[in-house]
């Protein structure tokens, strides 16, 4: 973010607008995988293998982390944090790659279940050991500050 506030499209004031925000320095991807769509009731098209997964003791955190993790192979996870609640949000240090290969990236996460929201750079993520408003730490359970260089140095 490059101010507190900024513009919508709509001509609003918010601090959520892509007006406020700068250059992408890190992407963020979010894990999140349920049995339920948000209407509790509709199931998810990967409900099944999350059952199956979960028989042989293998929970959504796993499913979450193995994914991250695998990323981290392509670019650089410099932090994951649990929400507090049910996902997981990999911070990648992107700044000084092309926008192109940043986006090639992302569809790769996406491809594997990450949520596509979060190419949007005013879209909140979670804060690293942030509090949510039910109280649940938002625990950071990777950091790794040393991969925060610029792929051009």
């Amino acid at each position: 973010m490059v101010a507190v506030t900024g513009v919508t499209k709509a001509g609003k004031e918010s601090r959520h607008s892509l007006s406020n925000t700068g250059p992408r320095r890190f992407l963020g991807v979010e894990c999140d995988f349920s049995i339920c769509a948000r209407d509790g009731k509709t199931e998810t098209p990967l409900a099944p293998l999350i059952r199956t997964l979960a028989n042989q003791g293998i929970t959504v955190a796993d499913m979450c982390a193995s994914i991250l993790m695998h990323l981290a192979h392509l670019g650089p996870l410099t932090c994951a944090t649990y929400s507090g609640g049910k996902s997981y949000h990999g911070s990648f240090f992107v700044e000084g790659e092309t926008e192109d290969k940043i986006m090639r990236f992302f569809r790769y996460a996406v491809s594997l279940g990450a949520d596509p929201l979060t190419w949007t750079k005013s879209q909140f993520v979670r804060m690293p050991d942030g509090m949510r408003d039910n109280g649940n730490r938002q625990t950071v359970y990777f950091y790794s500050p040393g991969l925060l260089k610029s792929p051009r140095e």
